[in-house]
């Protein structure tokens, strides 16, 4: 069964693990979320080194960077000493792990939860393996908690009538990319209750204007990266992919942080309320 500690058990090889590390002191952080949920335990200090999607909250960009998280160099993460390298599970490539296992440091994956419920497990994962559970308890009853039962109050009032919500992520040639199954995007739009009108396909795949128009979404949320992104992303929202949707023409598309809206870490229960509960009040039509 998933979530909080139940994870436990490390796969062979160094899978998902959340037992104490042997040394925390030094940690190299892939990926955006855990670099962010360290500092919500307050264990900020211990960063040596930070990877690319790590944009929160805005002190993080100051630690050395390491690289992508699916891309890492063992010189790299090697030259910062570190004594753990904490990774989210699609952190690699294999080889740059295993020799930086070989060097003698400790490395954990935390496995990704979509879901509210995935989001506490994932944080209790962290500070177990930081030896922070007690901190980690209090910070989530107050911080977390809350909002993990507000979205599951709005889940039980919900209409029997979704929302219709495409989620976008940059664009390939040209072509906006939209969540399908198994994504972060489609696993954000079942955390808030809303139809994934590209529930049919599989991954993140490229649309065309002509498909946009036939699921014509009610309501459509752009993923971006940084300042320049979001500003991109909202020019796109009247490109030809979008313009012709219902979602453009009555002014329901919202361009948000990429990491906020899919890294599933703190944030993310925050932005998920938030859209919820704009998804709930009444549009004029």
């Amino acid at each position: 069964m998933r979530g909080a500690l139940a994870l436990a058990a490390m796969l062979a090889g160094g899978g998902f693990a959340c037992e104490p590390a042997a040394d925390a002191s030094r940690i190299a952080v892939a990926g955006g979320s855990l670099t962010e949920i360290l500092y919500f335990l307050g264990a900020q200090d211990h960063i040596v080194g930070v990877e690319s999607t790590a944009n929160y909250p805005p002190e993080a960009v100051r630690h050395p960077s390491m690289g992508y998280v699916r891309a890492l160099s063992a010189e790299g993460l090697l030259s910062l000493s570190p004594s753990l390298v904490l990774g989210e599970d699609d952190m690699g490539p294999p080889e740059v792990l295993a020799q930086i296992r070989r060097a003698g440091v400790d490395v954990v994956r935390i496995e990704a939860m979509q879901s509210a419920q995935g989001i506490l497990a994932k944080v209790r994962c962290v500070a177990a393996v930081l030896g922070l559970q007690e901190a980690a308890e209090a910070l989530i009853a107050a911080r977390l908690a809350p909002q993990a039962a507000a979205l599951a109050a709005l889940a039980a009032s919900a209409s029997p009538s979704r929302p219709r919500v495409a989620l976008l992520l940059g664009t390939s040639d040209g072509a906006p990319l939209v969540a399908g199954q198994g994504t972060s995007g489609d696993g954000l739009l079942r955390m808030i209750q809303a139809e994934n009108v590209f529930g049919n396909v599989v991954g993140w795949k490229p649309m065309s204007a002509e498909a946009m128009a036939v699921v014509d979404p009610d309501f459509v949320l752009m993923a971006a990266r940084g300042s320049a992104e979001l500003e991109a992303a909202q020019s796109a929202a009247l490109s030809p992919a979008l313009r012709l949707t219902t979602a453009a023409r009555a002014g329901r598309i919202a361009a948000l942080d990429g990491m906020a809206l899919l890294g599933f870490g703190p944030r993310t229960l925050s932005t998920a309320l938030e859209i919820a509960r704009t998804l709930q009040e009444p549009w004029p039509e």
